[in-house]
């Protein structure tokens, strides 16, 4: 079995560093450890080079880079520029290869953004996740919603022309009225890039020990599936593109790295608790992690490629695809499980199809518009 299509290649770069622990965040992240930042750095880098020489045989350039986090502005610019020589100097890079900056607002000062740019970042994507005080507050975010604007505007200002802002809804005692009126001031600003995410309540977080113990109500199932359409009707009408389920994008502002890993491409994780993936020319697919403790990764040896089964590698082909409004992609399907998707789940695909929750063609199968708001379930029947 070989695949039909080489898939995109991208790196992600995963810094943990962040200011304080969202009580919503199941992310790999580590309050008060800014200490760490040359030794991460550095170990990155040896990172960085042990893959080099592990995928030798790997001709592909790197089509995006997407430092996650974590806070990535909270490291000192000079660190971002670091890493991102140490890249060029091991991994070519496609000519405007797209490399992505998460940032907070807190730590998102002018200065910085000079030296982000002169550093090669040239896309950034800021984490307001809300553009009213009480909100921001109640989310446990460290920045008010002046803040939140005063940074996006400086980036705009500083010349990113490719800037996302991450925005939470359906949260306690949320309105559609004030969600409106915050969308609309984020539209306002000129953005090219939204993500709207509905807030979920994560094992072990803050968040849900609050649920649990009845301290928390959130939205019900109707006003939740209200907030997801209403999100995706006022952006498209706003000229935002609904191309990933939580992701809108204007013309040519899609996110690279994202768009890769929802294709089901291959992607180079480096950091404490990051993950890859990559498959070989004989259809093989390969996955590893990092743990998620940055001791244990300063000090011991990186993680090994432990190979997927064909059915693991489709399942995932699956639930990454469907996501997305051109869906799955039947080469890149059948190039990681030999066999294509609609012959393998020929009455279920129909089914879907038939209860007009799927369409399907020669190149793609993709969710309707009508199950946009059933993708679990849809998946489930599929894969499940």
């Amino acid at each position: 079995m070989t695949r039909e299509v080489d898939p995109p290649l991208t790196l992600y770069i995963h810094l943990p560093f962040c200011i304080r622990k969202c009580p919503y965040c199941d992310f790999h992240s580590l309050p008060d450890r800014l200490g760490d930042e040359s030794a991460y750095v550095a170990r990155l880098i040896v990172e960085l080079r042990h893959w080099r020489g592990f995928f030798a045989q790997d001709t592909r350039l790197l089509h995006a880079i997407f430092f996650g986090g974590g806070t990535p502005s909270l490291l000192q610019a000079s660190s971002i520029g670091s890493i991102l020589e140490a890249v060029r100097l091991t991994w070519p890079l496609e000519p405007g290869c797209e490399i992505t900056l998460e940032a907070n607002p807190e730590s998102c000062q002018r200065e910085k953004m000079a030296v982000w740019r002169e550093a090669g970042i040239n896309r950034v994507s800021l984490g307001i996740q809300a553009l009213d005080d009480q909100r921001l507050r109640l989310l446990g975010r460290p920045h008010d919603r002046a803040g939140a604007l005063e940074a996006a505007r400086g980036l705009l200002e500083s010349g990113f022309t490719h800037l996302n802002a991450d925005l939470i809804y359906a949260t306690p005692g949320q309105s559609l009225d004030s969600w409106r009126g915050e969308l609309r001031e984020a539209v306002g600003l000129g953005l090219g890039h939204l993500s709207c995410y509905a807030l979920t309540l994560e094992e072990g977080t803050p968040f849900q020990a609050r649920h649990a113990a009845g301290r928390m109500v959130l939205p019900d199932e109707a006003l939740s599936l209200a907030f997801f359409g209403f999100t995706r009707h006022f952006l498209a009408e706003h000229g935002y593109e609904p191309y990933e389920i939580s992701n809108f994008a204007r013309a040519g502002q899609a996110c690279r790295h994202n768009g890769n890993y929802w294709a089901y491409g291959d992607y180079l994780g480096i950091g404490s608790g990051a993950h890859g993936k990559w498959s070989d020319g004989a259809g093989v697919t390969w996955r590893w992690a990092n743990p998620a403790d940055l001791s244990v990764y300063l000090r011991e040896s990186f993680a090994t490629p432990e190979r997927l089964s064909a059915r693991e590698a489709g399942m995932e082909c699956v639930m990454m695809g469907l996501r997305t409004r051109v869906g799955v992609e039947r080469a890149r399907y059948r190039g990681v499980t030999g066999v294509d998707l609609v012959e393998a789940c020929g009455a279920r695909v129909m089914g879907l199809v038939e209860a007009g929750l799927l369409e399907v063609d020669g190149e793609r199968v993709r969710v309707t518009e009508v199950g946009v708001s059933r993708l679990d379930g849809i998946v489930e029947r599929l894969v499940g």
